[in-house]
């Protein structure tokens, strides 16, 4: 959000349903994660536009399941490979997961 026009946040993403442990950038593409408590990730597509006048898009893409709750924790880390789209997280069930 930008502070010149509002001191509130432009959009509250509600796509979690568990606390949320971890969110990471793709340095390339234009995508980030969140990974939660709920044992789900959230692969997201965010642009911000030079022009002010125009809203930043925010889009989920794709909800990622696969780790286990381990008392009461989920997913606690995520992180994109460097060059391609492909998210790695790990969980309090001890599992690495790639999605490709």
């Amino acid at each position: 959000f930008d502070m010149d026009l509002s001191v509130k946040p432009y959009k509250s993403l509600q796509q979690h349903k568990g606390a949320i442990r971890d969110v990471c950038f793709h340095p390339h593409y234009p995508l980030y994660a969140s990974c939660s408590d709920d044992c789900s990730a959230v692969v997201s597509h965010g642009m911000v536009y030079n022009d002010l006048i125009k809203n930043p898009l925010v889009v989920p893409v794709k909800v990622l399941r696969g780790h286990t709750s381990s008392e009461k924790y989920g997913v606690l880390s995520n992180v994109f490979h460097p060059f391609q789209p492909w998210l790695f997280t790990g969980g309090a069930d001890g599992d690495i997961l790639l999605y490709v």
